[in-house]
């Protein structure tokens, strides 16, 4: 596993029970996709954890597989939500980033509300090219299957056009760096409703929801990985203040942030 891609995921509890593994994606493939992890479950050995789940604007494309089938559901998430993983064969799940299923797919989905599809109804221009995959897959070793989703991936990729490119820098400033949108606006030399315009058209999700979700995340992140006091979490995360960060936090993530901290540092030390 490499470290980078570990580093852009918050491990969940579930990981400590699991034997998963990630695999860096291809570099050419990099710009649409977070990671790929493998669960290698024995037949027989059911399991199904209780997981809660956060948005960022991305989606997850998960291959189910055994010795004689192989299925795949694309999970897109707009919503925390709380649900049951089912460890009971092989998986190999994609993380896409954000605009990526469109610009791979050409899919578009309600930012409102969660999802789970099957990938091979969803599909139409590249239904073809799924099905030669799906059947490839069927009994090969792991390494084989994780190396022929990169390369239908690859393909795919190879066919979009340059459109995402001009549009994933701004998005890596939101998400990564955390600009604020008219910052972002201003930055970049654009009126704020073409902005606003873009980013639904792009990635699917306004300026200031993507601009959220980063903020999120990173406070996720600082909450389980320090003890700095929550002022200071707030203030690293843009929030005006304490108050302003733990009703946004509570308001998104279902707990406040020391329920979060406290819940995940047990989850992790226990």
């Amino acid at each position: 596993m490499d470290a980078s891609t570990y580093n852009e995921i918050i491990p969940a509890a579930s990981f400590k029970q699991i034997d998963i593994g990630f695999v860096t994606p291809a570099a050419s493939i990099k710009r649409f996709v977070q990671c790929i992890w493998v669960i290698d479950n024995p037949e027989g050995s059911a399991t199904t954890l209780n997981e809660k789940f956060y948005p960022d604007a991305g989606a997850s494309l998960t291959f189910y597989l055994d010795q004689t089938n192989c299925e795949a559901q694309l999970f897109y998430h707009a919503q925390v939500c709380a649900m049951p993983w089912e460890l009971a064969c092989r998986q190999i799940s994609v993380r896409f980033r954000p605009g990526a299923l469109k610009y791979l797919f050409g899919l578009t989905f309600d930012d409102s509300k969660n999802q789970q599809i099957d990938i091979a109804l969803a599909m139409v221009k590249q239904r073809d090219s799924y099905q030669r995959l799906q059947a490839y897959l069927i009994g090969k070793t792991i390494s084989q299957q994780c190396l022929a989703i990169q390369h239908w991936l690859i393909e795919l990729a190879e066919n979009t056009d340059g459109a995402f490119q001009k549009w994933e820098r701004m998005l890596y400033q939101s998400m990564n760096l955390l600009v604020p949108p008219q910052h972002l606006a201003d930055q970049f030399g654009v009126s704020r409703r073409t902005l606003e315009r873009q980013f639904r058209t792009n990635f699917g999700f306004s300026p200031n929801k993507l601009y959220q979700f980063a903020q999120i995340r990173h406070a996720r992140s600082l909450l389980t990985s320090n003890s700095e006091a929550l002022s200071h979490v707030a203030l690293a995360c843009g929030y005006f203040d304490q108050a302003h960060f733990t009703h946004s936090f509570s308001d998104f993530a279902l707990e406040t942030p020391l329920q979060y901290r406290k819940r995940k540092l047990s989850q992790i030390y226990n």
